[in-house]
Parts: C-alpha cells; structure tokens; sequence
C-alpha cells in the first residue's frame, strides 16, 4: 500500500551544503530541502507549519505546498520576505517561489477525531439547485453532479426516516 510523501526531519546532516549543482545524489537533495524546510519555518509564523512544507527545489524554483487556499494567500502575503532571506541564506539563484495547493498535506500533520464529525443534512432546495446545475452542464461534469444529487437525495431520506 502506498503511503503520501513526508519530509524526513530526522537525518543527521550537514549545515554547510550549499546547492550549487544538479550532480547532487538524492540523499544530499533530500537534505537540502529539508534544510530549506527548516528555514522556511523560522521565517513563517509557527501556526502554519502544520499545513506547508517544501516539496522540491529545480530550475531555480522553490515548489512549496500548503494544504489549502488561505495558506496559500497567507504566502503569498510572505512572498517578497520570502525570496529575499532564502536568496541571501541559502539560494542565491532563487529565480522564484511556487506556491501550490495539496490538499493531503493537511492529512499528514492533523489527527482528525470522527466523534466530533457532524451529521450533514441537505434540503430540497439545494438539492433542486444541483439538479438545475445538472441540467445545464455536459459530459463528466454533468455525470459528477447527478452522483451529487443522488448522494444529497439519500442523505436526506435517511435522515427524515
């Protein structure tokens, strides 16, 4: 079974590797990155840990990635910071920073407790909403949205009963 990429805190490595070629063995990159990973932390409040992470450095683009769009606005804010300590820290061919959406990445920091979850009921309302929006759409959005509506359809009879 496959299990989602994590970043590996607990190598012993060395502080002074500097990335200044592709001939880098994935140990040295794995490294690197996580040495990246660390600045990024000290640079970004302590709140956001939890829900990003560096995902990988190439063609002098850092790919960060951040569990959901508040994070991501909340970078981006960070932005012009951002580059310039990385540059003058650990990067200096640091062209521009990527922030992307992954959504698992919130998954693989937060224990989630499924006694708090909510029951979720729907009404006939929205549910008339997503069968207009199925009306209207084509191909596999339209088959999505019936699923939808079908799931929504049952919900709410299981609940009324």
């Amino acid at each position: 079974m496959l299990k989602n990429p994590y970043i590996i805190n607990f190598l012993n490595y060395n502080t002074s590797l500097k990335y200044n070629s592709a001939s880098l063995s994935f140990k040295e990159k794995i490294i690197f990155l996580i040495k990246i990973n660390n600045l990024l932390y000290k640079l970004i409040p302590k709140k956001l840990h939890s829900y990003c992470q560096v995902i990988n450095f190439r063609n002098n683009l850092l790919i960060i990635g951040v569990s959901d769009v508040s994070w991501k606005f909340y970078l981006d804010s960070l932005h012009t910071k951002l580059i310039a300590e990385l540059r003058s820290n650990i990067l200096p061919s640091l062209s521009n920073i990527i922030i992307k959406i992954i959504p698992n990445l919130l998954l693989n920091n937060v224990n989630v407790s499924y006694n708090k979850i909510t029951k979720v009921t729907f009404t006939n309302k929205s549910i008339n909403t997503i069968n207009t929006l199925v009306n209207i759409s084509h191909g596999a959005c339209k088959n999505s949205l019936k699923k939808l509506a079908n799931i929504m359809l049952l919900n709410l009879m299981y609940y009324k009963l």
